[in-house]
């Protein structure tokens, strides 16, 4: 059984329609007999179709099956794979060729990908391949999920950054930035599009001291309780709400006295 909310989104490019359709029924299969987090979002032959994807399953878990060489496009699988591996270092990309030779054009790129289709084999043999690699990518994806309960996961122009959550010390609505959070650490300052509220909801140990900020109570160095405001660890000077200084003055007293 699946945890940790896992939904795999896959997208293939390829210029051939019937391996294109190959490729697309012998992934629906596995996915409906065994029943996995997955889903095709997009199959297509278009490379300018498929980058248009890239910012949204930056901020998702994504696997593209890339056709390397395509007709009729001045785009091939291979630049396409560039652009998804600078958005993300996380998501899996699959080559797919019938010129494997071809394949060693990629080491050049740094792209990294999972595994590599050659559309000349049996598709029995192809179908198994597909097999393992989902298998791989979903353990790879959960496992991710489960280290990143101790991590800040932000984005910032579709691409994913990642703070340790021992490291963060607040975050706070951007002034004059609606819509945009500003993102504290010890050794960073980051703005990104979010709210608030959203952040509360992935983030349950932080805590909420006035209706623009979130803290990291591990890195409260003083509340002054008579001013309403807090000094964190980098010595910044936090307004607190009056109804949240009890909660908050009642929890650093608990997290000193362990």
């Amino acid at each position: 059984m699946w945890r940790n909310n896992i939904l795999l989104n896959i997208y293939i490019l390829e210029d051939n329609p019937a391996y294109l359709k190959t490729l697309t029924h012998e992934l629906k299969n596995f996915i409906m007999i065994e029943e996995l987090p997955a889903t095709i979002k997009l199959a297509t032959a278009s490379p300018k179709t498929l980058l248009q994807t890239i910012k949204p399953a930056a901020e998702e878990d994504s696997l593209y099956l890339l056709d390397i060489e395509i007709d009729n496009s001045d785009l091939s699988g291979v630049d396409v794979a560039t652009a998804i591996r600078n958005a993300s270092l996380f998501t899996d990309i699959i080559f797919v060729t019938s010129h494997t030779e071809a394949a060693l054009s990629i080491l050049t790129h740094k792209i990294a990908p999972l595994d590599l289709i050659d559309k000349n084999a049996p598709i029995s043999e192809t179908s198994n391949q597909l097999r393992r690699d989902i298998q791989q990518v979903l353990d790879r994806v959960e496992d991710r999920k489960i280290r990143s309960h101790n991590q800040f996961n932000y984005s910032v122009n579709g691409q994913m950054f990642a703070v340790r959550l021992d490291e963060l010390l607040y975050i706070q609505t951007a002034t004059g930035n609606p819509g945009n959070l500003e993102m504290h650490a010890l050794d960073e300052i980051a703005t990104f599009h979010d709210n608030l509220n959203h952040i509360a909801s992935l983030y349950p140990t932080l805590f909420r001291v006035h209706k623009s900020v979130l803290v990291n109570p591990d890195h409260i160095k003083q509340l002054d309780t008579t001013n309403h405001y807090l000094y964190m660890d980098n010595d910044a000077k936090l307004d607190v709400s009056f109804r949240k200084q009890k909660l908050l003055k009642k929890m650093l007293n608990h997290h000193h006295s362990k």
